[in-house]
């Protein structure tokens, strides 16, 4: 009798361990599921972001705008002022838009770091997403690059300083600066949202990652005076 009590005993015991070890399993291997599912999902969120940072650039490339852009209230032409040199200008991309610029609708940054030259219009506000998605926020900057020293360096080729055009006959390099952002990640609040995005172009990505928030930054260098041309070196 004492024996078959025993027995009973130490078979509970196994059943007991094997139980235990399936549990760990299973908890291991729930632990690496969710971790894959992070990089998974952490990988998307950079791909997608990757994406509408693209988009904005190709809306600056698009050759049917380039007119409208180099006109007075354009985006290039705004650099065409001795006093805006420095600045940086700023607004904030929505795909769904029809008008991809309007200076109305665009904010700067001056160079003593005044957020208020142009208005606070063009800084993107927490739910000013840039597709339907309703998930991304994205920012283009635009600089001024320093002008060649070079006799004429800067005048579109065929053209002459003396020359009457709809749009201005001298070039000039712009640098485009685009963050786009994934606040759904993060806790920050919508006011520590848009507080970054009055951050210049040089410190709003260190914003963005000091609050957790998933950002993706591009940057393209243009020569603009006809069709932007995307600088190789």
């Amino acid at each position: 009798m004492m024996n078959q009590r025993s027995q009973q005993g130490a078979t509970l015991i196994v059943v007991l361990i094997i139980l235990l070890f399936m549990t760990i399993i299973g908890t291991l291997a729930i632990r690496q599921s969710l971790v894959s599912l992070n990089i998974a999902t952490n990988g998307q969120a950079q791909q997608l972001m990757f994406e509408n940072s693209d988009a904005a650039l190709f809306k600056i490339e698009d050759p049917t705008q380039v007119e409208n852009q180099l006109a007075t209230n354009g985006m290039f032409a705004y650099f065409d002022s001795d006093d805006h040199k420095t600045d940086e200008l700023v607004f904030c991309y929505k795909g769904a838009n029809s008008t991809f610029f309007n200076l109305q609708n665009a904010s700067v940054i001056s160079s003593d770091g005044t957020t208020t030259k142009n208005g606070v219009a063009g800084y993107c506000q927490s739910t000013w997403f840039s597709t339907g998605r309703s998930a991304i926020l994205t920012q283009v900057y635009l600089t001024q690059v320093a002008s060649n020293s070079k006799p004429l360096a800067n005048f579109t080729l065929g053209t002459s300083a003396g020359q009457s055009t709809n749009v201005s006959n001298t070039t000039k390099s712009i640098s485009v600066t685009v963050i786009s952002v994934l606040p759904s990640f993060s806790s920050a609040s919508s006011s520590d949202i848009e507080d970054c995005f009055k951050k210049n172009k040089d410190e709003v990505g260190t914003c963005f990652g000091d609050l957790n928030i998933p950002y993706n930054v591009q940057r393209a260098d243009y020569t603009v005076g006809a069709i932007p041309t995307l600088k190789t070196s």
